[in-house]
């Protein structure tokens, strides 16, 4: 095993906070490599190749100083993991107050690097969990050979499933990016004890997804589930919490229409709802499968003289919203219900529609729509 630089700076930092001697951390070519003095820092350590070589501490005194190479008094002792030396970690002072804690220091010091060890070998195993779950959910050529893996894995493979994709949108300020996503992975999981049947994973730019088993779930249960995570989360790290849901997905292979499904359910817009299911999106689906271009095209030919009356275009967004209710739209906005009659009369003079001829009011439905996309 190598000696990371991360790795030598952490025990660096753990090491000031028993005693309050320089402390030096020398890798395997006797280069210093992490210090509470960063001057020294890349600079050769003559000391510390010896301790390398001969496996076995060395105190430096003033002779040693005269003999070797970039060294300070004190005491170097080996690091050792899985009974090889990779590196020395060094406590400049006098000899009887570094000797003294000598040997804390080394068990501190070989405690951190298993602790290291242990979490990159987690994370590897997580990372190659996480990159089998991409490939799943992208994939739609399905093997046998693929799926074994996923039973090495440990996943039950033959379980139907549900897609679920939660995205948390978050501050900075309060939401630091290191280190959350492995916390917030946990409190997932606490609610999903059966990591065989369902599968969480991180997804990069504070997404999640779940495959949820359908054995275990359904949509009601789901979404009370996802309801109590996401106000766990949001009480935990003041975001705000989204999540979409796929159809139910009988077999393995079908995995890949499912994340699409979870995805769009996830991006839809002008909605209010924070957990959306695919199943509900009938219109948002219909919509969403309109070319970038045409979709250009409607908002221009429809609205066109409109959008330059961000007024008039409120008052037809609260006008849908509320459901055509003129009494409803008129308080939301605060005026008088004889000002909304005008500036619904004139919406329908700038774009040439009648709000009462059923295909007009649909087709500004979907340009609005469009608009606000």
């Amino acid at each position: 095993m190598r000696l990371l630089k991360h790795v030598a700076q952490r025990i660096v930092n753990e090491v000031s906070k028993v005693i309050e001697e320089e402390v030096i951390v020398i890798n395997t070519e006797g280069i210093i490599i992490a210090s509470n003095d960063t001057s020294r820092v890349g600079f050769f350590h003559e000391g510390g190749k010896e301790v390398v070589k001969h496996k076995k501490k060395l105190i430096i005194t003033e002779n040693e100083l005269k003999r070797l190479k970039g060294v300070k008094i004190g005491l170097n002792l080996p690091i050792r993991f899985q009974d090889h030396v990779i590196g020395v970690i060094g406590i400049t002072g006098s000899q009887a107050s570094t000797v003294r804690y000598g040997e804390l220091i080394q068990r501190l010091t070989e405690l951190i690097i298993q602790e290291s060890y242990a979490a990159e070998r987690l994370d590897s195993k997580l990372r190659g969990f996480e990159t089998y779950v991409y490939e799943w959910l992208h994939t739609e050529t399905f093997s046998d050979e693929f799926k074994e893996q996923g039973e090495i894995l440990g996943i039950h493979m033959n379980e139907g499933r549900y897609c679920v994709l939660i995205q948390l949108e978050k501050d900075e300020d309060v939401f630091p990016a290191s280190g959350i996503e492995h916390d917030v992975l946990e409190r997932i999981r606490s609610f999903l004890p059966n990591e065989s049947s369902d599968v969480v994973v991180r997804w990069g730019n504070d997404r999640f997804v779940l495959l949820l088993s359908s054995i275990l779930h359904n949509e009601k249960e789901i979404h009370h589930l996802l309801l109590r995570l996401s106000s766990q989360l949001e009480q935990a790290y003041s975001t705000t919490v989204k999540a979409g849901i796929s159809l139910k997905h009988d077999h393995p292979s079908t995995l890949h229409l499912a994340y699409r499904e979870a995805s769009q359910a996830l991006n839809v817009k002008n909605s209010k709802l924070k957990i959306i299911f695919y199943d509900s999106l009938t219109l948002e689906i219909a919509l969403g499968e309109i070319s970038l271009e045409t979709r250009a095209k409607i908002v221009k030919e429809v609205l066109g003289r409109l959008m330059e009356e961000p007024e008039l275009l409120e008052t037809l967004q609260s006008y849908f919203h509320h459901q055509l209710s003129v009494k409803e739209a008129a308080a939301s906005l605060h005026i008088h219900i004889n000002t909304l009659h005008y500036r619904l009369k004139r919406i329908q003079e700038l774009t040439g529609m009648q709000l009462k001829e059923t295909k007009e009011l649909v087709t500004m439905f979907i340009a609005l729509w469009y608009l606000q996309e």
